[in-house]
């Protein structure tokens, strides 16, 4: 599996993330274990987890995704060749919602200890929090980081004038603050006002200021929980819109073409964007998982990015 710079860090990561949400709670044990192994075995290295996965579940209480990678790596004696991102921010059990220091550092060590590692590679402020000085937060990023508790912070569900403040406040204490941002995204485009509650879009304008500050780009639910292939799924009432049956067209067109399935054009679709988008990818069994690396080995033609970056454009009676 190809790897890419994280940021400007000089850490070179993997392409493609292996999403870990439901493991150790939907996604039994055994099926996490053999998802894990066969994307460790297809050279992939990035685990994403958080500290509330899954809280939200009947009969879990957060931390259950965590505990199993931890015993995974444990089993595998692989923890020097895995990356592993854990997150803080959002609710889960008695914990509410803040990135106030004493939270973030707190929450830290309780995933330290359910991984059974010393040091978290990448650690995201799950969502912004509009409560707790900025100043306060990025200082908890940065002490954790010269205690060698984590190697280097992201930000998730942030707006674009939220990363800047949060970047900002890290360089006046000499620390370059956050590497990357991670959000939702997709193919299709959402509707202007589209509402995802706590989930944040990754923007036009994130994305050209990431580019601009060499900010590394990642993508959650990139797949739409499988509405781009099977049939009993609609699509997400955000994105309905002449727009999306728009790039619905392209997207079969370019799958045919290539012959396969329309969720690999989408996520190679994502790998090949300027500047790259690493998804973040999951499954309740290996296939799933299989059939979304074929991505890695679809090279899309400058005619074939062509057509899935086709817009309706609307006449402009300015551009003469």
């Amino acid at each position: 599996m190809k790897k890419i710079e994280l940021g400007i860090t000089g850490e070179m990561i993997s392409c493609m993330g292996l999403g870990t949400m439901y493991f150790g709670s939907k996604v039994d044990g055994q099926t996490s274990f053999q998802i894990l192994d066969y994307y460790s075995e297809q050279g992939g290295s990035f685990l994403d987890s958080a500290n509330k996965y899954a809280s939200w579940i009947p009969g879990f209480q957060g931390g259950e995704s965590e505990l199993l990678i931890g015993k995974w790596l444990k089993q595998k004696a692989n923890r020097n060749s895995m990356f592993i991102s854990s997150k803080v921010g959002f609710s889960y059990r008695e914990i509410p919602r803040s990135l106030k220091k004493e939270i973030i550092i707190s929450e830290c060590e309780k995933s330290l200890n359910r991984l059974g590692i010393e040091t978290i590679d990448l650690y995201f402020a799950h969502a912004f929090d509009t409560e707790t000085p900025i100043e306060e937060t990025m200082n908890a990023f940065y002490q954790l980081k010269k205690e060698g508790k984590i190697r280097y912070a992201g930000a998730s569900n942030f707006f674009a004038w939220q990363l800047s403040e949060a970047n900002n406040a890290a360089n006046l204490i000499g620390w370059d603050g956050f590497t990357c941002i991670q959000q939702r995204h997709t193919y299709l485009e959402p509707n202007l006002r589209a509402n995802f509650g706590t989930q944040l879009l990754l923007t036009p304008e994130i994305q050209d200021f990431c580019n601009r500050k060499k900010l590394s780009l990642m993508a959650y639910s990139p797949l739409l929980g499988g509405a781009y292939v099977n049939n009993d799924r609609s699509i997400p009432v955000q994105y309905q819109s002449a727009v999306t049956e728009f790039r619905m067209e392209k997207l079969k067109e370019v799958a045919d073409d290539l012959m396969v399935s329309r969720n690999a054009i989408v996520l190679a679709w994502m790998l090949q964007s300027s500047p790259p988008v690493i998804p973040l990818v999951t499954g309740s069994a290996v296939a799933q998982v299989e059939e979304n690396l074929q991505a890695l080995t679809i090279k899309l033609s400058d005619k074939h990015l062509e057509l899935l970056n086709q817009d309706i454009i609307q006449p402009n009676k300015y551009s003469k």
